[in-house]
């Protein structure tokens, strides 16, 4: 996965989503960033149609890993866990309060 693959992805209707809890995502989250947290996936609107690329991270990658099997299990086909805030960074992603 590289930046430009993800954000031509999110300009065409993709989705980039903060699975971690409100008060993490306060303290900074990636800029643009949706915050659904892992705990609400079983009965959240995910505002993508069930062929859009969603993008998926968290702390660490495991939050993230778990809400991409419940969208999975959900019929959305194109899920993809990005890892942690680390990996967010490497990937060249942009930071905002």
């Amino acid at each position: 996965m590289d930046l430009v693959q993800i954000q031509s992805d999110l300009a065409k209707g993709g989705l980039l989503i903060d699975v971690r809890s409100p008060e993490e995502y306060s303290e900074g989250h990636v800029k643009d960033a949706l915050l659904i947290p892992h705990t609400q996936f079983f009965s959240a609107e995910i505002p993508a149609e069930k062929d859009a690329s969603i993008y998926l991270y968290c702390k660490m990658g495991p939050r993230a890993e778990f809400a991409a099997s419940v969208l999975k299990e959900r019929g959305y086909t194109k899920v993809t866990n990005l890892g942690g805030l680390d990996d967010m960074e490497a990937l060249g992603f942009k930071f905002e309060k």
